[in-house]
């Protein structure tokens, strides 16, 4: 009943989202950890959020894509070029996490990349989109020996939406 979705779905901008996200974890962290916004790495890299705790060494870098604006392919390589590429090259992050938001305002389908995809023309949902990124990540970790895990996020505004749009509405 007092789900934030259908004011999230209408930020389009990743910035805006990033903010929301960043308030929200923030506000339910109960002291256990920060999480600062584009904090800057030694080689001027900025991930979008960075999660860092007092009991465990190390900060979890987070990038957060609006899936509605990418293209499989580009979601692919930004989790391997910006994500393992990137932030997990810092020394003392060897955990990342690739949060993916799906507000359901442009895209339904995503093609899988080549490599990835036997028929060229294979259009996936956006789960199984978030499922084969799991997949990707998990080969780019055991490809890196100073990762130890990627953990693909996928938060599907659209259920909570579906829902509320298919209920009759109340009466006073």
């Amino acid at each position: 009943d007092l789900s934030t979705a259908p004011v999230v779905i209408r930020t389009e901008r990743e910035t805006e989202l990033r903010n929301w996200i960043a308030a929200w974890c923030s506000q339910h962290a109960r002291g256990r950890f920060v999480i600062p916004q584009e904090d800057e790495l030694p080689d001027a890299k900025r991930p979008d959020l960075r999660w860092t705790c007092s009991t465990f060494p190390g900060a979890v870098p987070t990038e957060l894509k609006i899936a509605d604006n990418w293209t499989g392919p580009e979601l692919f390589e930004r989790l391997q070029g910006q994500l393992a590429g990137d932030y997990l090259r810092d020394q003392a992050s060897s955990r990342g996490i690739y949060l993916l938001v799906w507000r359901g305002a442009k895209k339904k389908r995503w093609q899988l990349p080549d490599s990835l995809s036997v028929d060229f023309s294979t259009r996936v949902d956006f789960s199984t989109l978030v499922d084969a990124l799991q997949s990707h990540g998990t080969h780019v970790a055991a490809d890196h020996p100073g990762i130890e895990e990627i953990r693909v996020i996928g938060i599907d505004l659209t259920k909570r939406t579906r829902k509320t749009a298919l209920a009759p509405p109340a009466e006073c």
